[in-house]
């Protein structure tokens, strides 16, 4: 091994940079479905074969008779865009049928049959967006043609927006997760936040949501607003600190003036206001509560064991900095993967360590007993022993290059200090 810097990375198979915002349903695909529901199945057979003849391959149709049926239809068959629905069916009618399928297709288009003393009902659902148009019975294959291709083209539009938002927001994190990790030694890395949070979650039992996932990604894009003698105050502080405990508020503050002009982000603003705050874990917290407490969480371990603390070393500064933290909460952080395939590393001679310094492998002798286990941070007493054996002296080590060299550490402990 040559005096050289490596950079080790786990390989990816995939980029998934953005996997949680586009599994998320912002739109449905562009689809040319029809659903008629009528419990008239005379009336059915007039409806779809009208509509067969007129667009050919060009639309699948699909009836079903009565609310019920069509539920059915729509689980098995489903999405569509474009329903028509009868006004008077027995059981269900058409506006209660109406309210159950769109919450299954929020991007569907619904209109109404409805026979002449329905009309009152019908004109009512059109002003109050419930149902595109109505179609009066009996009604005329021309007019139905038509209604159908001017609901389609009112679904296109639909979705077509919901696309462009999508897109949109997809770009506008994409940049800032750019912003948060470009610096070279920022010790943040926000798709390994992102599963870290994810995994917490699950071992906490807590529940996340689509917006938390996002969270995960973005909540430290105050960064990039920070001055540089602020960001590197806040890289390279004690993180105990209250100079880093007010950065790192000043950080989700900024963030969260920032998401708050992407449409739909006000929840996940309002947690980022509470992530510096949150200090205890109550079982039966509110969600805002509990996931605020595992962001700042996993910030803390994503940000002490890129910088090359073993696990155990980042949990117990965690502790530190939030000592309310339950047993069970410290025991999950532990389980979670301490990242030593995501550092860079260096080797030097055993003659050139320094405290705080930490080995990427662990240090055995020539009878193979471990003498210092890898990722725990050295001190005094440490590199005066491996110096004083002749053998362990004359060997090059790999040490991790972003220790934390700025902070102080208790000697027989290895945990962090205040300076």
């Amino acid at each position: 091994m040559g005096d050289h810097d490596g950079r080790v990375r786990a390989t990816r198979a995939t980029d998934e940079r953005w996997a949680t915002l586009r599994d998320f349903n912002w739109g449905e695909m562009m689809i040319k479905k029809v659903l008629f529901v009528d419990d008239d199945p005379v009336l059915l057979g007039i409806l779809s074969g009208t509509a067969s003849q007129h667009f050919g391959a060009e639309f699948e149709i699909r009836t079903a008779e009565g609310g019920q049926a069509a539920i059915e239809v729509t689980d098995s068959a489903g999405p569509f865009s474009v329903v028509v629905v009868d006004m008077q069916m027995p059981g269900m009618n058409g506006i209660e049928t109406i309210g159950h399928l769109r919450a299954k297709m929020p991007h569907a288009v619904f209109m109404m049959l409805t026979a002449n003393r329905d009309l009152e009902t019908a004109i009512h659902a059109v002003n109050d967006g419930k149902v595109f148009k109505f179609l009066s019975k009996p009604c005329q294959p021309s007019e139905l043609v038509s209604t159908i291709r001017a609901a389609q083209s009112e679904h296109s539009s639909l979705v077509s927006a919901k696309d462009l938002l999508s897109g949109t927001i997809a770009g506008t994190l994409d940049l800032m997760t750019d912003l948060i990790e470009m610096p070279d030694g920022r010790h943040i890395d926000t798709a390994r936040m992102l599963d870290a949070t994810s995994d917490l979650a699950e071992r906490m039992s807590i529940d996340l949501g689509w917006e938390e996932r996002i969270a995960a990604r973005v909540f430290l894009v105050g960064i990039a607003m920070l001055s540089p003698q602020e960001a590197e105050r806040f890289d390279c502080l004690d993180p105990t600190s209250d100079e880093h405990k007010e950065l790192f508020g000043k950080i989700c503050r900024v963030s969260a003036g920032l998401l708050k002009k992407i449409p739909r982000f006000d929840w996940i603003v309002d947690l980022l206001r509470l992530v510096p705050k949150a200090e205890k874990y109550r079982e039966l917290g509110s969600r805002e509560e509990l996931s605020a407490l595992v962001l700042r969480v996993v910030f803390y371990w994503n940000f002490l064991t890129m910088k090359g603390m073993c696990v155990e070393a980042a949990s117990a500064t965690i502790r530190m900095i939030m000592p309310e933290l339950p047993d069970k909460l410290i025991g999950a952080v532990e389980c979670l993967h301490d990242n030593r395939d995501a550092l860079c590393v260096k080797t030097v001679a055993m003659a050139e360590l320094k405290p705080g310094m930490i080995p990427y492998h662990s240090i055995t002798n020539d009878q193979g007993c471990k003498v210092i286990s890898g990722g725990r941070r050295l001190t005094q007493p440490m590199i005066d022993n491996l110096c004083a054996d002749r053998e362990l002296s004359q060997r090059p080590l790999m040490v991790v290059m972003s220790s934390i060299s700025t902070l102080q550490y208790d000697d027989s402990s290895g945990v962090a200090c205040p300076v």
